[in-house]
């Protein structure tokens, strides 16, 4: 089938509808599907907007199909309509050919992975993803410090040209299942230097003072600090060891959980602020703003943005398309009203493109050497 991107971008206009009208109701494992010439004519209309006696419609359309024809996008069987100008009385169309994905080149390997070099176009195409990927990290003398597995997967599929196999990057290691070497967790996790980081015990005396419960209870002081994703409370409760802080709780808010949890509080918990860090998408600010709107009703502390910390996130962050659609500029702008106005501009940008920051880019690596941050956590 000859690649129909080489018809205008009118006739592709035209094979899009006939495809969409044709397929309408049918199996969409079969290879084409029929349409009757009136509705041929219907959709022909509204793409082309013919004008001018020149322009006589059978004689277009019968051009149009046989361009069609020509690039392998329909086919018609010998029976016509028996005007002056025959034109087929159904059209066969052909569905979208099913894009094969293109294999990644074998790249210069670094030492350790040298082995590849003799498998390498063997391997799937999400295999040469993920070999290209960490070839690259170890390739850029990357810093020997282990990082929590979600961290590292960020740092190294966090490009886009990894998007479309690996549409949440730090989720990319959830599941080590890439075919050799990676099928083994243990020598991949030597391999990329990865530090277990567990999330926290979730109990009712999450906002108690038990070891028990994890990193929860963190001291003496007034502040609840809420993460939306547990590897950065994690990397967030090892980086505040040595610090002198004013929280008194770190909470992982379990993503969207927080909206209902938040109102688990009670006075004897000793909270007399919230604070909140998450990604930078519509679910990670819906998140706070909801927060924020039920501790409003039961009388609790503001949901604030932990600010310094969404400072970092900005700075260091890359953005990549993520897996939520795009949103209308009106939505993002109310979403982006939580934050503090320095980033509300930057943060509608990312929403109304579809765009995203994963707060996994703020990792223990800048928690541990940089103090900026603590300014959100006293």
């Amino acid at each position: 089938m000859t690649d129909p991107r080489a018809l205008s971008r009118l006739d592709q206009e035209f094979v899009r509808l006939l495809r969409s009208r044709s397929a309408q109701g049918k199996s969409k494992t079969v290879k084409s599907h029929g349409i009757g010439i009136a509705e041929v004519k219907e959709l022909h209309r509204e793409v082309y907007r013919l004008q001018g006696e020149e322009q006589y419609e059978p004689k277009a359309l019968l051009r149009c199909l046989s361009r069609l024809k020509a690039h392998g996008c329909v086919a018609w069987p010998g029976r016509d309509d028996g005007e002056r100008v025959a034109l087929p009385l159904t059209v066969k169309v052909y569905r979208q050919p099913e894009t094969s994905e293109e294999s990644f080149p074998l790249p210069p390997l670094a030492e350790r992975l040298s082995w590849l070099a003799d498998r390498w176009a063997r391997l799937p195409v999400n295999q040469q993803a993920v070999y290209t990927a960490v070839n690259e990290w170890m390739l850029n003398d990357p810093d020997p410090a282990s990082a929590p597995q979600c961290e590292r997967a960020l740092e190294i599929f966090g490009k886009r040209k990894f998007v479309h196999l690996f549409p949440e990057p730090e989720k990319a290691f959830r599941k080590f299942s890439f075919g050799p070497y990676f099928s083994d967790a243990a020598n991949a996790r030597e391999l990329l230097t990865i530090r277990r980081s567990q999330p926290p015990l979730l109990t009712e005396r999450y906002f108690g003072s038990s070891e028990e419960s994890g990193y929860a209870s963190m001291g003496p002081g007034k502040i609840l600090m809420v993460v939306e994703n547990y590897t950065t409370c994690w990397s967030m409760a090892e980086a505040l060891k040595n610090v002198d802080h004013d929280l008194r709780h770190l909470a992982w808010g379990i993503g969207k959980s927080f909206v209902s949890s938040v109102a688990s509080i009670r006075s004897n918990h000793g909270v007399r602020a919230i604070r909140y860090f998450g990604d930078i998408d519509v679910s990670g600010l819906a998140i706070p703003a909801g927060a924020n709107a039920r501790a409003a009703k039961n009388g609790l502390p503001e949901v604030e943005p932990a600010a310094e910390l969404y400072d970092a996130l900005f700075a260091l962050g890359t953005a990549l398309p993520g897996k939520e659609k795009a949103i209308e500029e009106a939505q993002a702008e109310k979403l982006a009203a939580w934050l503090p106005e320095r980033h509300r501009e930057r943060a509608i940008e990312l929403m109304v493109r579809g765009e995203r920051l994963a707060q996994e880019w703020v990792g223990l690596r800048h928690l541990l050497s940089s103090g900026e941050w603590h300014a959100a956590v006293r």
